[in-house]
């Protein structure tokens, strides 16, 4: 009994003393130190693996972070493009509300008129308005006076504003400068009453360009409504659509044609009276 494990153990001595033999001790170094260094490699590019895993964690969470900034961005220029469309549709109507009330104030007569510069005009009347001068007709001829020296009440009817003057300043000194040599027009000399013709043929072309424009806004908002209207556009005040009671159709904004054309016939009035063929 006791002889079989010794056995064991010799054979198993004779099989170990053959492997050993097989690999030289030189080699087995070279293998053992190939598998250490790939193990260094293996254990590097898991590190790498920890590390790239992280850096996308982050890029994730970035980009997150960039499509959020990129939405608010975009609602932002949206109510950016409706703010400037409000701002720009109140600066139409506030444009128009401007040529009502300074077309309103032409024909306004007074007794006595005390201007800011102390000079007092006698049965003056307000022949022309224009966003810096307001043009008179008095018992002693006729003035051109700047609107900020009239007098408050004037200013504020005509609403008046410092900024409008500065960019029509600006609009002229934008406009191209004459050549160098090239002789400016002679002044042609006008009596009072020539001067007056031209300022309210200026403005009685004006107020037909602004009732032309008003018209055409209001066409394209009501399309069904006013399909089919009849409007000479050379002399929009005389269109059937607001000088008739079958014209007058229940359209918003129709009043404020009205008004306009009923400005007009106090401007080619004045006109008239000055130039009997005016029309």
């Amino acid at each position: 009994m006791s002889r079989h494990p010794t056995r064991t153990l010799q054979v198993t001595a004779a099989v170990l003393s053959l492997l050993s033999g097989c690999v030289k001790k030189s080699e087995y170094d070279v293998l053992q130190i190939e598998n250490q260094t790939l193990q260094k490699r293996v254990d590097q590019t898991n590190h790498l693996l920890v590390q790239s895993q992280a850096d996308l964690s982050m890029l994730q969470v970035q980009m997150q972070q960039f499509l959020g900034v990129q939405t608010y961005l975009q609602k932002t220029q949206v109510e950016l493009k409706q703010s400037q469309d409000e701002f720009n549709s109140l600066k139409t109507q506030y444009d128009h509300f401007r040529t009502q009330r300074r077309s309103a104030m032409v024909g306004k007569k007074f007794p006595l008129l005390s201007l800011d510069d102390g000079k007092v005009l006698r049965q003056a009347e307000i022949t022309a308005v224009s966003a810096e001068y307001l043009s008179i007709r008095h018992a002693d001829g006729l003035v051109k006076v700047a609107l900020a020296k009239t007098t408050p009440d004037l200013r504020w009817e005509a609403c008046y504003d410092p900024m409008e003057t500065k960019e029509k300043k600006r609009e002229k000194e934008a406009q191209p400068v004459r050549q160098q040599g090239s002789l400016p027009p002679a002044p042609i000399a006008a009596s009072p009453t020539r001067n007056a013709v031209d300022v309210l043929r200026a403005q009685l072309a004006a107020q037909r360009q602004s009732l032309n424009t008003e018209y055409q806004a209001l066409a394209a908002k009501n399309p069904a409504a006013l399909r089919g209207a009849q409007w000479d556009s050379s002399q929009p005040e005389t269109s059937p659509l607001i000088t008739t009671l079958s014209g007058s159709r229940a359209v918003l904004g129709l009043s404020r044609l009205q008004s306009q054309r009923s400005a007009i016939l106090a401007t080619l009035q004045q006109l008239r009276d000055l130039d009997p063929s005016a029309r």
